[in-house]
């Protein structure tokens, strides 16, 4: 059973076969009328051009009637003139005594078929010249007769030809829908190949756009699920160990309760910022952050033994706070675990950036491009979806998030809150 594709291509097929058949046609057509049209036109108007100089001659001369019979011109296949003068002498046939002075053309006379002029010399006198056109009538029959059948042969040849043209013409979109077809929707990689045909080119380049696009939907889509799990485990832990604590000490749960509450409270503006990522067109509610005051707190769920420096300055931002909250995390846990317990962390705010600073070993030059990938592991292990998430949040509210080897050791970490400004050109350049 014919599949729809195939279908459609054996429809897309014969319309474009029909296509070129009507066109071939009518051209051929078009084409047999002008020249049909121009044959006549030029036929008569030479006709008509010798009839007037054959009369001015016959006039000047003073030539009498003709003596011949019209009849007798019946089978005459020569182009044949009859003159008359009644005036001079000889009688004028019956037809033409009806006729006004001037052209008269395809007057039927018997079985001919004549072209009159006829001209007043004087009150009396009266000239007929006649041109017997049946021969040329004759001609245009057959003429019309040799156009019909060459329009049966165009026909033909067009019909021959437009399904040649038709089969070459969707060849390379028969091959574009196989290979489309033949997509492992798993090969995530997988592209459509050009197909050396301009047209089709802009139609696979169109498809790959496409599919690199799902591809990366798909790849958020993963990495929100990763990512939920990595970010989640933190807060959860909190609240596992909160209520522990409760249920060990539970004279005093007046602080417990409020890191259970300040943890199921950033895990949900987490999941926020996370399902936000995976949309594309979806946001999470913006809010004015006092970064000063809640960066500190953020820091209690993974900075561990680790010391946390802080230079801060009163920094408002208009942000989700599970977007800033999930960047930050993932920078910090980055930096204590490369610093290690007994190193030290460094956290630095101010209006442009933040900035996210460790004494730790660094990262090796050749796997520094690779950070923000995802699922790359350096040497300090982690799930490898951390960064790139962090990156992927940063873009949405139109941030940058770098990652850089420090001169005297460890790494920085600096996300930006708006776009460095240009460096200034030097005086005198180009």
């Amino acid at each position: 059973m014919a599949t729809k594709a195939e279908v459609s291509s054996g429809h897309l097929r014969r319309r474009l076969t029909g296509a070129l058949i009507a066109l071939t046609v009518a051209a051929a057509i078009i084409l047999s009328t002008f020249v049909w049209v121009t044959e006549r036109w030029i036929e008569r108007g030479s006709v008509e051009t010798l009839m007037e100089r054959e009369l001015d001659y016959l006039i000047r001369i003073g030539a009498q009637s003709s003596t011949r019979d019209i009849v007798d011109n019946s089978d005459d296949l020569e182009p044949a003139l009859l003159y008359y003068r009644p005036a001079w002498g000889g009688s004028v046939p019956a037809p033409l005594r009806k006729l006004n002075t001037g052209w008269h053309r395809d007057v039927e006379i018997g079985t001919n078929s004549f072209q009159i002029l006829i001209r007043d010399l004087a009150p009396d006198d009266r000239v007929y010249l006649m041109h017997d056109i049946s021969p040329l009538e004759a001609r245009d029959q057959r003429l019309v007769g040799s156009f019909g059948f060459g329009l049966a042969l165009v026909s033909l040849l067009a019909i021959w030809g437009a399904r040649r043209v038709a089969d070459e013409a969707l060849a390379p979109l028969a091959k574009l829908v196989a290979q489309i077809r033949g997509l492992d929707p798993e090969n995530g990689s997988a592209r459509l190949k050009p197909e050396d045909d301009p047209e089709l080119d802009v139609i696979a380049d169109a498809l790959n756009g496409y599919m690199a696009e799902l591809d990366a939907l798909i790849e958020r889509e993963q990495a929100f699920a990763a990512a939920a799990s990595h970010e989640l485990r933190t807060p959860l832990a909190v609240i596992r160990g909160a209520a522990e604590l409760l249920e060990a000490r539970p004279a005093d749960p007046s602080r417990p309760l409020a890191r259970i509450q300040r943890a199921v409270a950033q895990a949900q503006e987490d999941l926020d910022a996370l399902l936000a990522l995976s949309r594309l067109r979806e946001s999470p509610r913006a809010w004015n952050l006092d970064l000063e005051r809640l960066l500190p707190e953020w820091a209690e769920m993974d900075a561990g033994s680790t010391k946390l420096v802080w230079r801060m300055q009163p920094t408002l931002l208009t942000a989700a706070a599970g977007s800033v909250h999930v960047i930050f995390s993932n920078l910090l846990r980055n930096a204590v675990r490369a610093a290690g317990p007994d190193g030290e962390v460094i956290i630095e705010l101010d209006q442009q950036a933040l900035r996210v600073i460790d004494n730790g070993p660094g990262i090796p030059s050749h796997e520094l491009p690779l950070v923000f990938e995802p699922h790359f592991r350096g040497r300090d292990g982690g799930t490898g979806i951390g960064l790139y998430v962090a990156r992927a949040m940063a873009r949405r509210h139109g941030w940058q998030l770098r990652l850089d080897n420090r001169s005297d050791g460890g790494a920085i970490a600096a996300l930006l809150f708006s776009a460095p400004p240009p460096r200034p050109v030097p005086s005198g350049a180009a």
